[in-house]
């Protein structure tokens, strides 16, 4: 349990949700926000979240077809780069 407390994404995720709690509560409590708006705010908060988690999800194939890396077989025609030649002592 102690290694989950340190790993630093678990950490952010405590703090984050500590400090969205505690800033729902003063609007609630000392600025007399409706809970209503609130749970309005936390709905659309949590489907704006799952749309951008789609649109990840389908946009992430168009982005590898565009940032695909060569592979070995068209780097079979291209000349090689001096500095990854090794050098026999003929050579010289």
């Amino acid at each position: 349990m102690i290694r989950v407390l340190k790993d630093p994404l678990i950490r952010r995720f405590i703090s984050a949700s500590f400090f969205a709690a505690a800033f729902v509560w003063v609007a609630v409590r000392y600025f007399d926000v409706e809970t209503e708006v609130v749970w309005v705010l936390l709905t659309f908060s949590v489907l704006f979240v799952l749309g951008l988690i789609v649109v990840g999800f389908m946009l992430t194939p168009l982005v590898r077809l565009f940032r695909r890396e060569p592979t070995l077989l068209s780097k079979i025609g291209e000349p090689a780069d001096e500095e990854n030649v090794s050098r026999t002592p003929e050579d010289e």
